[in-house]
């Protein structure tokens, strides 16, 4: 059995030239997104904020503090609040003064309904605020960064025996800011006491030492973990967030992801409802896939637990699950992100019905999907009913119930549209590896769907046709996957041009489908071409 070695993947991309709301023009010029003020008035923000950080520095350093109150035997979480059991603080007449922000360190944070654009922003903003030391994250696995943190600081070193669980919290909060002071976390969401009890503290260290923090939700701060187990623990928090970021509600009323649904049925990757022919509609897709080459048992290693995938594609990263295996067992955000960063594409069957009787397994199916979302992997599955309906409230559990699932559920909704688009799933297919992408076809008999399938990842700009340097990355892939580089000549892209029977600068839908058609022909142009200066050949699929 192979463990596959999870690496977390942090955002780092360079600044791009002008600003949020000059970009938005652009693409609402091009017809690339629709126009909406209330976005416009978002991209303004985002703008001023950027320009605000130019001339922003952190100090780095805190104020000397008093000594701190003994340890109790509580564990981490104990010593944080003072004992094993929590309990409501008490103010105390001493108490210091609330932490305000210096000036150019207020923050922003943007909170809006399911699919109003806050992620676009997020991005929009991350990708044009020229400052070095920022990260943009998903709140989900941050917070799982800082466990880790936790866990390794308190195991790992004999100096720190002795240190409180306070004294955890700043160490781990200082050697976060060294790493980026700048902390943009897309959907900020509290849903877990573990999380809950540590906030105040981390983010009351991270402020003190300079951060600046940048947030989507689709709540606003004073919601944040409602009707939470002992929510008193948390609730000093909010107001620390209100006054370190400016909050705007973003009011939307339209869910952009739910604009580019495809209608064409034959390339499904949310199949409903669940019944005999659909079963086998998902058994053939993945068999296709795998080609008859299939490992079973496969461990996904993330935290020193072992996650068992019952079924992996040997020539791509692709793993079947059945929903059981998935929702049914304790997992959370930690495996599910590991799943996430292991394979490209996932397969879920058996989906049910899901009500309030299940609570634990919507939880899970919700942060399933959040994650799966986050790390742009590919979903399909089959299911009993469509998203919408699929988790089924009455009105009197929707007028009196405080779970946050029903509150989250629109969220899941809205993202199991998206990842049925066409947006969603070209950019998936670009993003993978000569290897990865191609290895999921049989090239020497590809059907009409497969052709659909490769052109999505080679019309790049979505244009209708491919240009030469679209086509130079298809002939690159064929390249990789023989011969293992990408080196095109001059001569073997001239002979293929030659074998496309292109005429002038663009290739069509049928010229590429033609081409590739004679997969056997393209396979012995680039082996004649190279034989002389490569070695023994790969074989292709």
């Amino acid at each position: 059995m192979r463990a596959f070695a999870v690496q977390r993947r942090w955002n780092s991309s360079p600044p791009l030239s002008g600003g949020c709301l000059e970009k938005y023009g652009e693409l609402k010029t091009k017809g690339e997104i629709q126009e909406d003020p209330r976005q416009e008035v978002c991209m303004k923000m985002l703008d001023d904020l950027a320009k605000q950080l130019e001339g922003y520095s952190p100090k780095m350093t805190r104020a000397p503090k008093a000594a701190p109150p003994k340890a109790s035997s509580g564990g981490l979480f104990g010593g944080l609040f003072g004992g094993s059991k929590p309990s409501t603080p008490k103010p105390q007449a001493d108490a210091p003064a609330i932490l305000q922000p210096v000036p150019g360190q207020k923050g922003l944070y943007l909170w809006g309904g399911t699919g109003t654009g806050k992620t676009f922003m997020m991005n929009m903003f991350y990708d044009k605020v020229k400052v070095s030391g920022k990260k943009r994250i998903h709140f989900h696995e941050w917070m799982i960064d800082v466990h880790s943190r936790l866990h390794k600081k308190q195991k790992g070193s004999s100096s720190n025996t002795n240190s409180t669980a306070d004294d955890l919290v700043e160490q781990v909060a200082a050697d976060m800011i060294k790493e980026a002071w700048l902390l943009c976390f897309d959907e900020f969401q509290v849903t877990h006491i573990s999380d809950a009890i540590i906030m105040k503290r981390i983010f009351s260290v991270l402020f003190e030492l300079g951060a600046v923090v940048v947030a989507t939700s689709n709540r606003p701060p004073k919601d944040l973990y409602l009707n939470g187990l002992n929510r008193p623990l948390f609730t000093p928090f909010i107001p620390m967030l209100e006054a370190f970021c400016q909050v705007h509600d973003i009011g939307a009323e339209v869910d952009y992801r739910m604009c580019s649904i495809r209608d064409d049925e034959d390339d499904r990757v949310y199949i409903s409802p669940n019944g005999p022919d659909e079963k086998k509609l998902l058994e053939a897709k993945f068999a296709k896939i795998c080609g008859g080459h299939v490992r079973f048992g496969v461990q996904v290693e993330t935290q020193g637990r072992r996650i068992v995938v019952p079924r992996v594609a040997e020539n791509s990263d692709v793993a079947w699950f059945h929903f059981s295996d998935l929702c049914d067992k304790p997992l959370g955000a930690a495996d599910y992100l590991a799943l996430g960063q292991a394979f490209h594409t996932i397969f879920v069957a058996d989906i049910p019905r899901l009500t309030m009787q299940e609570r634990d397994q919507v939880r899970r199916f919700i942060t399933l999907i959040d994650t799966l979302y986050e790390s742009h992997a590919k979903l399909i599955c089959a299911a009993d009913l469509d998203p919408i309906s699929l988790f089924h409230v009455t009105e009197e559990e929707r007028k009196t119930s405080v779970a946050d699932e029903i509150f989250a559920w629109d969220r899941t909704v809205s993202r199991l549209m998206e990842m049925q688009s066409a947006a969603y799933l070209s950019a998936a297919s670009r993003a993978l590896s000569a290897d990865q992408f191609l290895g999921q076809y049989k090239l020497k008999s590809l059907s009409d769907q497969d052709f659909k399938d490769l052109w999505r990842r080679y019309d790049q700009d979505d244009n209708g046709v491919l240009d030469m340097e679209e086509f130079q990355i298809l002939l690159g892939d064929l390249m990789e996957l023989q011969v293992g580089h990408r080196n095109i000549s001059e001569e073997l892209f001239q002979v293929c041009l030659e074998d496309l029977h292109s005429h002038g600068q663009t290739v069509t839908f049928q010229d590429f489908q033609r081409y590739l058609g004679d997969f056997a022909t393209i396979e012995t142009v680039i082996q004649e071409h190279l034989r002389p200066a490569t070695a023994p050949q790969r074989a292709m699929a």
